[in-house]
């Protein structure tokens, strides 16, 4: 995701309602939104023509015009009247998002926290719950203590018994669930690190993380919206093939894998 989409989706969490009406439109929307008069846009949203002056100052442009001169330059929406065209444009859409989403730098830190940690632990609610059983395969596979938990009480035991040391990975769309907060505050009090995959920033969440990794914002997802997080499933697959490039972990990966094969060769006669 480009610089001002970027930082729509960072901000939304501290957006005033009217506020949210907007980047909401920006976000679904940008093509449009990159070719329309401020009146319309205005109408569209249900907002003054005031309310979108203020909403571009406060994403770092100096009026509306820049701001819709940033969309049409971040834009790469094409439009088809076909379902499988749109569809794989909007899985284009995806990976053009997610790659400009989360840093070198942070993305780095996070391999450190995940290779240094004694225990993995990572929660997820609901199709982010699929997400962390998915990073909990993948990171088992590859020799790492891990342990996907998908069930708000055997987080808050699990929590309970973290330590310093122990790293804990959380998904969370909106960042604010409260049955997955109050587990990870328990955790953070305990001296784990903590790790969050999430679409909004200034939230409960974020502030509890040491590290932030983003996936797409869900207005931006279409129809992707409802299942398992394309974006999470992008930075699942980043982080396992960064470690598959060590020797060690890669060594690793292929025996269980093998082991696994092995399995479904057995005569059960």
């Amino acid at each position: 995701m480009a610089s001002l989409l970027k930082d729509i989706q960072e901000r939304y969490s501290s957006f005033s309602d009217k506020e949210r009406q907007i980047a909401d439109y920006l976000l679904s929307s940008p093509e449009e939104a990159s070719q329309s008069h401020i009146k319309e846009i205005a109408a569209k949203t249900g907002v003054s023509v005031a309310s979108i002056t203020r909403f571009s100052k406060k994403v770092s442009c100096r009026n509306f015009v820049e701001l819709k001169l940033k969309l049409a330059r971040e834009n790469h929406t094409e439009e088809s009247t076909d379902i499988d065209d749109a569809l794989h444009h909007q899985y284009i859409e995806i990976f053009h998002d997610i790659q400009s989403l989360s840093g070198k730098e942070s993305f780095s830190r996070v391999l450190s926290l995940i290779k240094e940690a004694n225990r993995i632990f990572i929660y997820g609610l609901g199709s982010s719950g699929l997400a962390a059983q998915e990073l909990n395969y993948r990171l088992s596979r590859m020799g790492f203590i891990a342990e996907a938990v998908t069930d708000p009480h055997l987080m808050v035991i699990r929590s309970a018994l973290l330590n310093e040391g122990d790293l804990l990975l959380a998904f969370s769309r909106s960042g604010q669930t409260r049955d997955l907060l109050i587990p990870i505050e328990r955790a953070k009090e305990n001296g784990a690190k903590i790790i969050s995959f999430t679409a909004y920033g200034d939230t409960p969440l974020t502030k509890l993380s040491h590290e932030v990794l983003w996936t797409v914002h869900p207005i931006r997802n279409g129809y992707f919206s409802t299942g398992l997080d394309l974006s999470a499933l992008f930075l699942i697959d980043r982080i396992t093939v960064h470690f598959l490039q060590d020797p060690y972990r890669n060594k690793i990966y292929t025996e269980t894998v093998s082991v696994i094969s092995a399995l479904s060769h057995i005569d059960r006669t």
